[in-house]
């Protein structure tokens, strides 16, 4: 992996509403990843809020804020093909953001209660050009790479 730098990448986090009912099995959270660069960027997906699977692979961590209390969410490990695959990766332009659309699988929500959302992890490989740009080799070797920590906001949800 190259230098751990300033990625300028940030993650925030929102839920598609601000209420939900108390039998939800599924939080609805919209992922905003911006690029604030002046260079594009090429990141590879995995375990971070980018990834198909993100609300199953531990990127999450979800609280009840009326009690304190972290929640547990079921997760899973994933094998995964090595090396990663184009459709493993994902490009964000200068200055732009990409969002997503993820659903975090909970049980046990109470009524009346309020809860928080927030993704943290980390950005295995990030590569400071566009995805064209990314030769299978350096995809291979994961080389021309930077990676760095990330930490979204908390984001609130009310149970009714």
């Amino acid at each position: 992996m190259g230098t751990n730098m300033n990625l300028s990448l940030q993650v925030t986090l929102a839920f598609q509403t601000p209420t939900m009912q108390s039998q939800t099995l599924a939080l609805p959270i919209t992922v905003s990843v911006q690029n604030t660069a002046d260079v594009p960027v090429t990141i590879l997906r995995w375990n971070t809020p980018l990834d198909p699977q993100a609300g199953v692979l531990g990127v999450f961590e979800l609280s009840d804020t009326t009690d304190q209390e972290p929640l547990d969410i079921p997760r899973i490990m994933v094998s995964r093909k090595l090396p990663a695959s184009e459709e493993d990766l994902v490009e964000i332009r200068a200055h732009e953001t990409l969002d997503v659309d993820v659903k975090v699988p909970v049980s046990g929500l109470k009524k009346g209660h309020q809860y928080s959302v927030r993704a943290q992890g980390t950005w295995h490989a990030v590569w400071p050009t566009e995805m064209s740009n990314v030769p299978p080799s350096e995809l291979k070797a994961n080389k021309g790479t930077n990676g760095g920590e990330f930490c979204s906001n908390n984001s609130y949800v009310i149970i009714e």
